[in-house]
């Protein structure tokens, strides 16, 4: 079996990915199969087809070599060096025309000799750098001249204009705020547990070079500022923040969170520019995140009453947010950022049936069920936590009313969740494809 399981990854690896010959997907990855990432989660085998594919359009000559492969029992893990050319677009990001080579590692489950879950880290960081859209971190290795050359350049950018930090950059705001920069010129560094070198919150030691040349900061907070110790997290990070010369801090932050509105004191209390967005549930809870599998399979079973909330689209929170850090006017601004009605989880199901052309119904469970079911997943603790503690506490109306956060910022309305919902059902996330894909 274990043998079977190796042949299994290596055609996976050589026919589907290398060779883009999906005729073979069924035959190695199975119908409930799973991808998780950092910055996503996909799920069935149609999912993984557009990922793969959007992949080999960006890299026509994209090549994945499997450096070191182990197995036992019904896994597979991987060590690979991706490489290509950057001929198309890629994640917003338009061709650069430039090679690359990054490393990575997948972890795969296997289930009737088929691939039924992968988790995968890319080193999207060596990714981005390559292309040229983020700088090489100060005394960082690199892994070619290119890099090295790279990194002169952004020691003297960072001298004459300064560095824009991401923090949180793999997350589902932190990506788009970095992309967002970057399409700008900024000179953007995006750090992340995965990144190289990681950043850590339950490790200071790791923040230090991350501020090196900063001038100005975008501060995601995993998992949740609700968490207990963020409050200390955030102000010993602000403090290493201001003492290194960053002049301007844009905080996400929580609606109805006395935990998240005490962070948002300590950059009040800062000495510098500062920025607070608040925002409660995200539209793309349901497109990428912890929702999508109760989307796929037709019922969004949670622990929820069927209360109104203003979910906001991520998009948005982005818009806002790169304003905060690129534009004059928005210093000391408290930005509720909401959409533009308040849906209840039953309405929202209706009207992803109704986009989706499928029934996708809300259920209500108890939450003692609930909490039993992601214990069971094998859900980490402080995420568990943080599930009940939305539920129980945050999702009981208090953020019921609508906000005028992006209209003020902006200048524009926020996206509608019937705006969201077509984008994603073009994308085919939901199982649904229509011509004119756009991204979400």
């Amino acid at each position: 079996m274990v043998q079977s399981n190796e042949n299994t990854m290596r055609r996976f690896v050589e026919q589907v990915i290398n060779n883009g010959d999906f005729t073979v997907l069924g035959e190695v990855v199975h119908p409930n199969y799973v991808h998780r990432s950092p910055d996503q989660l996909l799920q069935g085998p149609e999912a993984l087809r557009d990922l793969l594919t959007a992949y080999r359009t960006a890299f026509p000559d994209l090549h994945v070599e499997i450096e070191e492969l182990v197995s036992s029992g019904n896994r597979t893990a991987i060590s690979f060096v991706l490489s290509g050319t950057h001929e198309s677009d890629l994640m917003g990001i338009a061709a650069t025309g430039r090679k690359v080579k990054v490393n990575g590692m997948i972890l795969s489950h296997f289930e009737d000799g088929k691939i039924v879950g992968e988790w995968e880290l890319l080193d999207q960081l060596a990714l981005f750098r390559q292309l040229g859209i983020v700088s090489t971190f100060p005394g960082a290795e690199t892994g070619s001249d290119e890099g090295s050359a790279m990194g002169i350049e952004a020691i003297d950018d960072q001298a004459s204009e300064g560095i824009t930090l991401v923090v949180g950059g793999t997350g589902k705001s932190g990506r788009r705020v970095a992309e967002r920069l970057q399409t700008r010129g900024v000179e953007t560094r995006v750090v992340s547990r995965s990144s190289n070198p990681p950043f850590d919150w339950n490790d200071p030691s790791t923040w230090n070079w991350a501020l090196e040349g900063v001038t100005s900061a975008y501060i995601s907070y995993a998992p949740d500022l609700a968490i207990p110790g963020a409050t200390e997290s955030i102000r010993r990070f602000v403090d290493e923040a201001v003492a290194q010369g960053v002049k301007r801090l844009v905080l996400l932050s929580g609606r109805g969170e006395a935990e998240a509105q005490a962070c948002e004191r300590v950059i009040q209390q800062s000495g510098v520019e500062w920025t607070v967005v608040r925002a409660s549930w995200f539209m793309q809870n349901f497109s990428e995140g912890e929702f999508l599998g109760m989307v796929l399979e037709g019922a969004i079973t949670l622990p929820a009453a069927d209360v109104p909330e203003p979910f906001i689209d991520v998009n948005d929170i982005a818009d806002v947010a790169v304003a905060a850090l690129t534009e004059e006017g928005h210093a000391g601004e408290i930005y509720e950022v909401t959409g533009p009605r308040a849906l209840t989880f039953s309405e929202l199901a209706h009207e992803i049936s109704g986009v989706a052309g499928r029934e996708v119904q809300f259920v209500q469970i108890p939450k003692e069920a609930f909490a039993q079911a992601i214990d069971e997943a094998g859900t980490p603790h402080e995420i568990a936590w943080l599930l009940n503690y939305l539920f129980e506490t945050v999702l009981d109306g208090r953020n019921a009313r609508v906000c005028d956060g992006v209209r003020r910022a902006l200048g524009r309305e926020p996206a509608d969740f019937a705006d969201y919902a077509r984008r994603i059902v073009a994308r085919g996330t939901w199982g649904v494809t229509s011509e004119g894909e756009v991204a979400a």
